[in-house]
């Protein structure tokens, strides 16, 4: 996604505006960073205004055509309703890509955790091997580790312009989301500023860090319990007693059930059970052993 814009002018006129958005909002600046967006704060707020003015543009000039050209509005209410609609469109597009970020910077922590355990034990082998930690790191940069290799790849490249191995690590742990890496930076930090073994620190982390997951397992089966009654609740319970219910009250009250109210009631009662297999999807923890 084109986020930049080529004219200078427009360019620095929404840079000013960008910038007076990051006040207000410290946090997306951080949480931009800890992401792979290619752009800096300021370049994505502003490539961020002008696509939501781009699309409600497009959108509203698009009602305005068909209102006023197909259905002979007069110019003053098609002028509103496309206006209306563009302003709309504008805000919901910005909240959008805004909001984006955070899901791009769970997800990015989400693929981390996915396969930190596993890179630990690689790199706990290699340091019981006499390997250093930074020969360590370098390996595990070039492995099938996914977004954990990148991740030791990015500590790699800061270390090789000349940047301190604490300092990497420290930069590493600020720019992360996923707890777990950050919580391993820290110790890792703490055990190279003591001189303590890091062969024992790894191993400590790795025993932390798996004991955690599986309390995060045995959450999730409990709260799943919960999400499973609801889930039964709507998919048989409230249909079929619900129906009953609108027959025997439409009988008794004189409540007329049309063809439309019927379809409204089964078609809440799916869309209510999509929202929650939704949930239970996103609650479900990303754990790998």
């Amino acid at each position: 996604m084109k986020l930049i814009i080529q004219n200078k002018n427009i360019n620095r006129f929404l840079q000013g505006i960008s910038n007076n958005i990051l006040r207000f909002m410290p946090g997306l600046e951080a949480e931009i960073k800890k992401t792979d967006v290619e752009y800096s704060p300021s370049d994505y707020i502003s490539g961020t205004i002008f696509t939501s003015f781009t699309l409600s543009l497009f959108f509203g000039f698009l009602l305005f055509f068909l209102n006023y050209f197909l259905k002979a509005k007069i110019f003053i209410e098609a002028f509103r309703s496309g206006f209306g609609i563009g302003l709309g469109i504008f805000f919901a597009s910005t909240f959008f890509l805004i909001f984006y970020i955070k899901i791009l910077s769970g997800k990015k922590a989400e693929e981390v955790e996915k396969s930190l355990i596993f890179a630990l034990k690689d790199l706990l082998l290699q340091v019981s091997s006499g390997v250093s930690l930074f020969d360590a790191m370098v390996n595990l940069s070039k492995s099938r580790y996914g977004q954990v290799s990148k991740e030791f790849e990015k500590v790699v490249q800061l270390v090789n312009t000349g940047m301190p191995l604490e300092k990497a690590l420290e930069r590493m742990a600020l720019e992360t989301k996923s707890e777990y890496l950050k919580r391993t930076v820290w110790q890792l930090m703490n055990t190279l500023k003591a001189g303590a073994s890091l062969k024992s620190a790894i191993q400590t982390i790795i025993i932390e860090l798996t004991s955690n997951q599986r309390e995060k397992i045995l959450g999730y089966a409990r709260e799943l319990n919960l999400w499973t009654l609801l889930y039964m609740l709507f998919a048989v319970a409230i249909p079929t007693i619900g129906a009953v219910m609108l027959v025997i009250l439409g009988s008794f009250v004189g409540f007329s059930i049309t063809k439309t109210t019927f379809i409204s009631f089964i078609f809440i009662c799916f869309f209510v059970q999509l929202s929650l297999i939704g949930l239970m999807k996103t609650r479900r923890p990303v754990v790998q052993f």
